[in-house]
């Protein structure tokens, strides 16, 4: 992993709990133990997180693929990566 790769991970990571945590509407993550947590999670798209970020989608897409099962769960339809859901473990940014 380049540098710019860790740089550009922690800032996807950190876009993605923030509006992954906001986008829920039946619970609070930061509230509620992650055992808790329902299966029908609000996702958050690529493209929301780009803008969020100001980082090509492209650019997020790449940081996703390296995050996904370490600090979230990407799901992928349509040529669209979705962040399904936050690591527990791993909210601790």
């Amino acid at each position: 992993m380049a540098p710019d790769d860790s740089t550009t991970d922690d800032i996807v990571a950190e876009a993605a709990l923030q509006l992954w945590s906001a986008a829920q509407t039946d619970f609070d993550p930061f509230e509620v133990p992650s055992e808790e947590w329902p299966e029908t999670a609000v996702p958050v798209r690529d493209a929301d997180i780009a803008v969020d970020t100001h980082l090509e989608v492209q650019d997020v897409r790449e940081a996703l693929g390296r995050l996904d099962g370490v600090k979230v769960v990407v799901g992928r339809e349509a040529g669209t990566c979705s962040v399904l859901r936050v690591i527990p473990d791993a909210t601790a940014l």
